[in-house]
């Protein structure tokens, strides 16, 4: 796959990942809706989270992060999730990347995966963020976004 990208940093830049696609079930297979479950039970909510279509995936320093609707969770190192930085570098020949140098920054992009197909794209950090947080969890049988985050 060649990836040919002409932007400045401040460009609001998608790119797709043509073929590369992750299991539909890979949120549940890292753990990270569990993560978010956990932590509405320690919230004492009474609502239950309903995943949303899109997560997001990115690394700070060493930390894999994922990110769904109002949630930002540091996930286990599994090896199937520490497999993605490898994937995205091989993917764009080391030209974007889902980690960052340290915990206290963030990376250049993160990457977005459609739970509907398994399709995988990178986004700039913060529209990639903006975009996987405008999916927000909601108590069962209500309108109402749940308190958390």
């Amino acid at each position: 796959m060649f990836v040919f990208v002409m932007a400045t940093l401040t460009d609001n830049v998608l790119i797709p990942l043509s073929g590369f696609t992750l299991p539909v079930d890979f949120a549940w297979r890292i753990r990270l809706v569990a993560a978010v479950d956990e932590q509405l039970r320690r919230l004492r909510s009474t609502g239950h989270f309903e995943p949303p279509r899109f997560f997001g995936y990115f690394f700070q320093g060493d930390h894999p992060v994922g990110v769904t609707g109002n949630w930002v969770v540091t996930l286990d190192a599994l090896p199937l999730l520490l497999a993605l930085p490898l994937a995205v570098d091989r993917l764009t020949k080391c030209q974007h990347s889902i980690c960052s140098a340290s915990s206290q920054e963030v990376p250049d992009y993160i990457l977005i995966h459609d739970t509907h197909d398994g399709s995988c794209w990178l986004w700039r950090f913060h529209q990639g963020l903006h975009f996987v947080e405008a999916n927000e969890p909601v108590g069962s049988g209500s309108s109402n976004p749940l308190l958390g985050g």
